[in-house]
């Protein structure tokens, strides 16, 4: 009788099995069938991992018994029984399960689990070859870099809860590098992800011990709770890949996608940088092919999209983009006020969640000769298009210089890493999913609103509030809290205006200073004087992280 074995929600288990001696062993067809003790089935595809060693990669999808059965093309793994599975509850606070799009608010995002989702992303492309090397599977540069771990550590306290990051790139460094900046370089990798090379491919073959090392960096990501919005391809970094919809080509998508899809922190993109599939073939049909095949691989249905179909479409939906399950794009302005209204306009004119991928470039606190353009801009600049995005209804993935090349440098880190913390828990703290982006209720500045009931307001200049609060009921106040996005300071103020335009002082240390503010609507207090009703009562918050609470005088 076989052992069970416990395996606690949304985790992994992997069942190895023992295959035949093959000449063409990724040509051998391995899958496994999965009933829980309700009749609920699912059927998981396998995968080859070197020598006579194949492996079925399960998670269960609900707590209780499951019994798997192989399905093989090699006799010696077809119609095995595997170990009964013993579906725990979940045992890691960090985990909640696959994304999905909210099915009561298409726009938004939600967990497995139920608990929403406010994607923060941090792009990290050479994230595979910085695990190949730190993890201490192949040599690389010798350098300073802290370990996978600890990095991950940071980007997680730094607010960040996805990884954007290719499967794989090749190359994209075209300057000099100095003596002090070539130990940084992890490109070209240390282990290509085919047989042969990337000048002299082998595409019928994959490299089993380039997926072995992923393997690691996923589980890792995993434990920490990061989403890993995984690239497969890259059109821009100087990969030879598989010819298009050649069998090699067939057998590598396949292949990723049996590896990694019981991984419960995954989401699929075709490839960064889409639009150049788009150039190279004249038209969207692979683009469209590469999805159908992954829905059609992935037994667990993680969301599809593809970055940049079109070439910074500027609020269009082109038909990858609508086969896909959200937008993942990549619109770049020189102001905030034109991200907003981008974000604003996708909002209203697409019924899937919009994100913005490389809205802008921060420059390294120590320059690495990566990117430097006109896109390049202060931790400050960043931040503030990241919170007029997100109040126009879209969500963000955050681009450092020194992290997101070839080149990657993580010390020492930037200031704005503490100021995205503060916004992924303001974020958090508000009920962003009920609220439509709407500037007008706003004198300056940016606006979501739920009329009568709640609004969020980012001021980029800092400075007053003007609100329409003419939906306010009769008998209701607004209860405002006010975050300093650069500090982190923050302070609640009550208004019992109900105004076109009421005015609402801020009452922040700074009023130069980025602001952001939230106000609810609570039952109005009672006022001892008609010239009280005009005048905010203030008190203290519990201040952000690091930072010192505001001694008001009300």
């Amino acid at each position: 009788m076989k052992t069970n074995v416990k395996v606690a929600l949304f985790g992994v288990h992997d069942f190895a099995l023992q295959g035949s001696q093959q000449d063409q062993p990724f040509a051998v067809k391995l899958s496994a069938s999965f009933e829980h003790e309700s009749g609920l089935r699912i059927d998981v595809p396998g995968f080859f991992d070197g020598g006579q060693r194949w492996v079925i990669r399960f998670s269960p999808l609900r707590e209780g018994l499951w019994h798997g059965r192989t399905q093989s093309s090699d006799k010696r793994m077809d119609g095995t029984s595997l170990s009964p599975v013993v579906c725990v509850p979940k045992d890691n606070p960090a985990i909640h399960g696959r994304v999905r799009v909210d099915p009561e608010n298409r726009k938004r995002f939600r967990y497995e689990d139920g608990t929403p989702f406010i994607p923060l992303g941090f792009e990290w492309d050479w994230l595979f070859a910085y695990g190949q090397v730190h993890l201490g599977h192949a040599p690389g540069p010798k350098n300073d870099n802290p370990p996978l771990e600890e990095v991950l550590s940071l980007l997680t306290e730094s607010g960040f809860n996805v990884i954007v990051a290719n499967l794989y790139a090749h190359r994209y460094h075209r300057t000099e590098l100095t003596d002090s900046t070539v130990n940084y370089l992890y490109g070209p990798p240390p282990m290509y992800i085919f047989g042969g090379s990337n000048e002299a491919p082998d595409h019928a073959r994959l490299n089993v011990d380039f997926f072995q090392s992923f393997d690691q960096v996923v589980s890792a990501l995993h434990r920490h709770g990061l989403i890993l919005h995984l690239m497969i391809q890259v059109q821009n970094k100087a990969v030879a890949w598989p010819a298009r919809n050649s069998p090699e080509d067939d057998l590598f998508w396949k292949y990723v996608v049996a590896r990694y899809q019981a991984y419960s922190n995954l989401i699929w993109d075709i490839s960064k940088e889409s639009y150049n599939l788009l150039r190279e073939t004249g038209s969207h049909d692979y683009t469209l092919g590469r999805i159908a095949l992954i829905r059609r691989t992935d037994a667990y249905s993680h969301l599809v999209t593809a970055h940049d179909t079109e070439r910074e479409s500027w609020g269009g939906l082109s038909q990858a983009d609508a086969a896909c399950d959200f937008i993942s794009d990549q619109v770049k302005f020189r102001d905030a006020p034109s991200l907003n209204r981008e974000a604003v306009r996708r909002f209203r004119n697409t019924a899937k969640p919009y994100l913005n991928i490389e809205y802008l470039y921060e420059k390294g606190v120590e320059f690495l000769p990566t990117v430097d353009n006109d896109f390049c801009r202060s931790g400050l600049d960043n931040l503030v298009s990241a919170w007029v995005i997100y109040a126009g209804g879209g969500y963000v993935n955050y681009y450092y210089c020194n992290t997101s090349w070839d080149l990657i440098k993580f010390e020492p880190t930037p200031e704005s890493w503490r100021q995205f913390r503060y916004l992924r828990d303001f974020l958090e703290s508000i009920d962003l999913a009920s609220l439509v982006p709407d500037n007008d209720f706003l004198a300056a500045g940016v606006c979501s609103a739920e009329p009568g009931k709640q609004y969020f307001i980012f001021l980029p200049a800092g400075g007053n509030a003007g609100l329409d609060l003419s939906a306010l009921a009769s008998g209701r106040a607004v209860r405002c809290r006010w975050l300093d996005v650069v500090t982190g300071q923050q302070v609640e103020t009550v208004h019992t205006e109900r105004k076109f335009k009421a005015s609402l002082a801020n009452p922040l240390a700074d009023h130069s200073h980025p602001a952001a503010v939230y106000a609810q609507a609570i039952a109005a207090p009672a006022i001892e004087s008609p010239a009280a009703a005009a005048a905010p009562v203030a008190r203290k918050v519990a201040p952000a992280v690091g930072t010192v609470a505001y001694e008001d005088t009300a």
